[in-house]
């Protein structure tokens, strides 16, 4: 095989091939015996046609097409393999081929690839965001062992009837905004701990020394980043009756007692607590990250440009994108269609599918700035650190790593992939926390 001439039109490269010659006439000869084989004449077993006479039957055009295809796909292996071919500036699976010139003895193919583009980024090395190591006090922890010990807490009468931290305290309350009630405001017997900080900043606060059958008007704001947006950061009067007042009685923390968990290497009082710390801990570093992965994804789409969007790339995304709406539809047994205006509220096909087209666009602009600071940043992933992935992969799901090498057939480029992204952003996240 020999390249003959690359160009570059646009937002195509074309590899103009000369197909080695002895590729060429093997392709032909094979093929000639193959249609040799399938001819069938009068007088003759059907593959048994002598070579004189099938010559008559067999057009030199009829073996050139036949051999296309193999002698295609053999300079095309080539090609990727020559010294001259730029892989970095194509993508590979955005393939058209033509055929220049050809007979016999000579064929020129065209190899046209949708050419990559152009990336330009911001400077990620300074991204605002919001990330600290998260700090786990011994409220966190003791909250926490709570929850483990839930089913085993006794509530108890209260000798004196003030409600102080640490009680379970029962009552009613109705919500109002602007002097309105407002939607998920109001409740009836509902059972509150004082002092777990489940409520409203300063609600709880408020209740602190009221008696049963008290009623009273406490004041307090909703947070800035409040999940209910309508309700963000507004202010809000709530009416209270208080019903009832207990003693939330706990088991006791004993080795005894603290077996029934069955976590590994934690029997002690002592040791149950510094676990219940690390996980809390491995839980809100995990959310933190989580966060500070959306805030850089998004910094990404709106910093990463690209000379243009490959039509390759934007249909298979694209293409993504409709398969896991489809798999959504099929689960709440509805069509597409239904799907996207029942259950996504869209007007129509066509709205839909013009957002969609804009979250592709953005999927791929992200995904390419991700490689593009993988290749400035030189990160690679090491067999090393793969193995150690496969082998935690292994054991949560319950079997030996040669057992999951084999079910990945080996095959661990998916992996490495997702291990790559994560390194990414654990790396921006140093750079910019």
């Amino acid at each position: 095989m020999k390249i003959i001439k690359k160009e570059e039109i646009k937002n195509e490269i074309k590899y103009i091939v000369e197909s080695d010659a002895k590729i060429w006439k093997n392709a032909q000869e094979l093929s000639y015996k193959a249609l040799s084989k399938k001819l069938k004449l009068s007088g003759f077993r059907s593959g048994h046609v002598p070579s004189e006479v099938a010559k008559k039957y067999i057009s030199e055009q009829e073996v050139m097409n036949h051999s296309l295809k193999k002698t295609i796909d053999e300079n095309y292996r080539l090609l990727l393999q020559a010294k001259d071919f730029e892989s970095e500036k194509v993508i590979e699976d955005a393939l058209t081929v033509d055929i220049a010139e050809i007979n016999p003895k000579f064929l020129r193919i065209v190899y046209a690839f949708e050419k990559f583009p152009d990336v330009t980024i911001g400077d990620y090395k300074k991204i605002k965001i919001n990330y600290a190591e998260p700090k786990i006090q011994s409220e966190d922890v003791e909250r926490e062992i709570t929850r483990y010990t839930k089913k085993d807490i006794m509530l108890v009468p209260k000798d004196t009837d003030i409600i102080a931290k640490g009680d379970m305290v029962n009552f009613d309350f109705k919500g109002f905004i602007d002097g309105k009630p407002f939607a998920g405001g109001e409740a009836k017997g509902h059972e509150l701990e004082i002092g777990s900080n489940s409520f409203i900043p300063g609600f709880e606060e408020q209740m602190i020394g009221l008696k049963k059958d008290d009623k009273k008007t406490i004041e307090v704001t909703f947070p800035k980043d409040y999940h209910s947006k309508d309700l963000a950061n507004k202010k809000a009067k709530f009416e209270l009756v208080i019903n009832d007042i207990k003693i939330i009685q706990k088991p006791e923390l004993n080795d005894e007692y603290i077996a029934r968990f069955a976590i590994p290497d934690v029997k002690t009082d002592e040791q149950f607590k510094k676990y219940v710390h690390n996980q809390l801990h491995e839980h809100k570093k995990y959310s933190a990250r989580q966060e500070a992965i959306k805030e850089i994804s998004q910094w990404l789409i709106e910093h990463t440009k690209l000379s243009y969007i490959p039509k390759s790339l934007l249909d298979e995304e694209i293409k993504r994108l409709n398969n896991d709406i489809n798999k959504r539809a099929l689960e709440v047994k509805v069509d597409k269609e239904k799907y996207i205006t029942t259950y996504l509220g869209y007007q129509n096909l066509k709205d839909f599918e013009k957002v969609l087209e804009e979250s592709a666009i953005k999927n791929l602009q992200l995904v390419i700035g991700i490689e593009k600071i993988i290749d400035e940043l030189k990160i690679d992933i090491s067999e090393k650190e793969t193995e150690e992935h496969l082998t935690k992969m292994a054991k949560v799901y319950g079997m030996t790593l040669d057992m999951l090498k084999q079910r990945l057939n080996n095959n661990y480029d998916g992996i490495k992939t997702v291990l790559i992204q994560e390194k990414v952003f654990d790396k921006l996240i140093e750079i910019n926390k």
